[in-house]
């Protein structure tokens, strides 16, 4: 029986697709070493593309011939793709809101896992019921009716992705060196040619191309965030709140926060040390902001946080909530040093005031904290030291 597809354009499109995540991969291996979660989503996705890109060209080859072993192997592949194109599109949910929110709200994890728990154990059953596809007696495939769930599954994610990202964009959390697209419309056109006509193979390599879409944007990315604490630098302050300025309707409230005492443990314990306390502070302060708002170093040891409410009383929790993550860090005496900090705040009136203005108010209102901490604490004054 004649085959319905072309196995050499099917064997170059999968090998571009293996180069392209090939050198991907070579040109990222620190994320193998990262901690950071979002970074493990995005490895996982770069480890789905590349098997299936094996995988495919497999399941082609296989299709049409006779014998046990063929068989077996058309099940085996086919399976996987199914599975691999329903997970990296799950990473990729999990990869954004990581890199955009910090994480997933509960109920969305519990209903995303649910759905693609759902979708693997249909696949388990099919090896033993064909519900999602079938293999006949020439060892051809075909789709069966729960086929079209997979798609369902698939761009309902990619549907939630988009939520994720402008929801975060209405926040202020998503940055214009992130565009969306360039990992929705090659999946998006991928699939659909895919689904149109048997025969083609391109959503491998289509989740490759969005891969690398994906990073190079990361890279773009790069000039906003802080090498040392992974926060945002001064350079996103600033994009942020001409942004602001520009569009009064969107509530900011700036909150500016000194470590006390700094300098004495750079003098007691060293520079690294120094830059430990600094890793510390950052992560303390993202937890305590979770996704109310932007964290920012600013400069040295100061932060900025632009939180996205006016109200008083959110406000005040916030700044409470972080004075009480820094006590109790000092509390569990896991580093030889304390952490507390000095605070100011100042909502941002876009219409009568400039950036400038606001930051110098901030920074103000904090020094005010601070002159006030250092009267009780001059042991540790070594600012004119």
């Amino acid at each position: 029986m004649e085959p319905l597809f072309n196995l050499e354009s099917i064997y170059v499109t999968n090998a571009i697709g293996i180069v392209l995540i090939a050198v991907l991969i070579v040109c990222n291996l620190w994320r193998f070493q990262t901690r950071d979660r979002a970074d493990r989503n995005l490895l996982m996705m770069m480890f789905l593309a590349l098997t299936s890109c094996i995988a495919d060209p497999i399941s082609y080859t296989m299709k049409g011939a006779t014998g046990l072993l063929p068989k077996i192997a058309v099940y085996f592949t086919s399976t996987w793709l199914f599975a691999a194109n329903m997970l990296a599109v799950f990473f990729w949910v999990r990869f954004l809101s990581f890199h955009l929110n910090g994480g997933m709200p509960n109920r969305s994890r519990i209903v995303v896992n649910s759905v693609v728990g759902i979708g693997l154990i249909l696949l388990v059953i099919n090896f033993f019921v064909p519900i999602v596809f079938s293999i006949d007696e020439n060892n051809l495939y075909s789709r069966t009716h729960l086929y079209f769930l997979y798609l369902l599954i698939d761009y309902s994610l990619v549907v939630y992705s988009l939520v994720v990202y402008f929801r975060s964009k209405a926040k202020g959390g998503a940055l214009k060196f992130f565009p969306i697209w360039v990992y929705i419309v090659p999946i998006l056109v991928g699939g659909i040619i895919q689904s149109r006509f048997y025969g083609i193979s391109v959503i491998p390599t289509s989740i490759a191309v969005s891969i690398a879409g994906v990073l190079a944007s990361l890279q773009n990315e790069m000039i906003y965030h802080d090498q040392l604490t992974g926060l945002f630098n001064r350079s996103y302050l600033l994009y942020l709140l001409k942004k602001y300025v520009k569009n009064p309707k969107m509530k900011v409230t700036g909150i500016m926060i000194d470590l006390n005492g700094f300098k004495h443990i750079n003098d007691e314990f060293g520079h690294a040390v120094g830059d430990d306390a600094l890793v510390i502070s950052a992560r303390i302060l993202k937890s305590a902001v979770n996704n109310g708002g932007s964290v920012i170093r600013y400069a040295g040891d100061e932060f900025i946080i632009l939180l996205n409410t006016q109200n008083d009383d959110d406000v005040e929790k916030c700044i409470a909530k972080i004075r009480t993550c820094f006590d109790e860090f000092s509390k569990s005496g896991s580093k030889p040093y304390a952490l507390s900090v000095s605070v100011g705040s100042h909502k941002l009136h876009a219409k009568t005031e400039s950036v400038d203005t606001f930051i110098n108010v901030i920074d103000a209102r904090m020094y005010e904290d601070k002159t006030a901490f250092y009267t009780s604490h001059a042991g540790l004054d070594r600012r004119k030291h």
